[in-house]
């Protein structure tokens, strides 16, 4: 299983008992989004093409594309503070580069997991900066 993870916590004294079921929700909201963007990211990077990419040497014939399975087996759950992308294909760790074969032969992954969760990464300053504000005004 190939797998992507996302997770908020939230410490300290910031709000009342009444104000932290809207925190709650600001979290869910934030997880949502990311976990939405990195579907989308995932979807882009996985789109299929032809000349073989993620198909066997076998299959990559002029004139044949690539099936996207790997593509449409990415599914996501999220909760209020956590949220999970992954692809439960038997194939999956070899094509991300975490297999153990990865090690013994010439292809090493195409990390498209670990390529997005970067890219996560760096973009979700913006995603909590504009929900954070947004739930600051909220609270007069």
């Amino acid at each position: 299983m190939v797998t992507l993870k996302l997770s908020m916590t939230a410490t300290g004294k910031l709000l009342t008992q009444d104000q932290a079921p809207a925190l709650a929700k600001v979290m869910g909201d934030i997880i949502g989004e990311l976990i939405q963007k990195g579907e989308s990211l995932l979807d882009e990077r996985l789109r299929p093409r032809p000349a073989g990419v993620y198909l066997s040497v076998g299959q990559a014939q002029r004139g044949h594309a690539s099936t996207g399975h790997f593509r449409r087996s990415v599914n996501s759950r999220r909760s209020q503070r956590n949220g999970i992308i992954q692809s439960n294909v038997v194939y999956g760790p070899w094509l991300e580069g975490d297999s153990a074969r990865n090690a013994t032969s010439r292809f090493k992954g195409y990390q498209s997991f670990r390529k997005v969760g970067q890219e996560l990464e760096k973009g979700a300053g913006v995603v909590i900066t504009r929900h954070a504000n947004r739930f600051i005004r909220s609270l007069g």
